[in-house]
């Protein structure tokens, strides 16, 4: 699907064993977009022209931390939005006077981490089917409708045109 500045997004699909009723990974082989973030390896002693670069891939430690911050940050952050609507719905049903503007109904993109695991074959040397990581991923919500925008990874200012 593309490369960010920091992500690369691939087409994919998700389906969950134990599935939620309402929410990413609800229905079986449900389209999503998965992404995986890299960093830009320059040639030595070139310059960092913005399209002369290498995408590289993260250690797996260093994959999993940045995905684990990713995901941290996308649960709190919708948490404080519902609870804000909350807040907001609180207020304007206790008013006397209906508000003189709409507030409008933002909301984050449905998301989680997966990892990806390498199947090790039991030997007869070990009982244990341990199973490492091989690769993380944020699986987003696809979303295929038109929607606006407002804040971009790149620039933390509201994209209001």
């Amino acid at each position: 699907l593309g490369t960010g500045g920091f992500k690369t997004a691939h087409p994919g699909f998700l389906t969950l064993f134990s599935a939620p009723e309402d929410v990413l990974g609800s229905r079986p082989r449900q389209k999503v977009v998965v992404k995986q973030p890299f960093y830009k390896n320059y040639s030595p002693g070139s310059s960092k022209t913005p399209m002369r670069f290498a995408i590289r891939c993260y250690t797996i430690s260093d994959e999993l931390s940045k995905l684990f911050r990713e995901a941290n940050v996308l649960y709190w952050a919708r948490a404080l939005l519902t609870f804000s609507y909350k807040y907001i719905d609180h207020c304007v049903s206790a008013s006397s006077e209906p508000l003189p503007f709409n507030i409008p109904r933002l909301r984050f993109v449905e998301a989680g981490l997966t990892l990806s695991h390498d199947q090790v074959q039991p030997s007869h040397k070990s009982k244990s089917l341990a199973r490492l990581p091989h690769a993380g991923y944020l699986v987003e919500e696809l979303i295929t409708n038109e929607f606006l925008k407002y804040i971009h990874n790149m620039d933390c200012n509201p994209m209001l045109d």
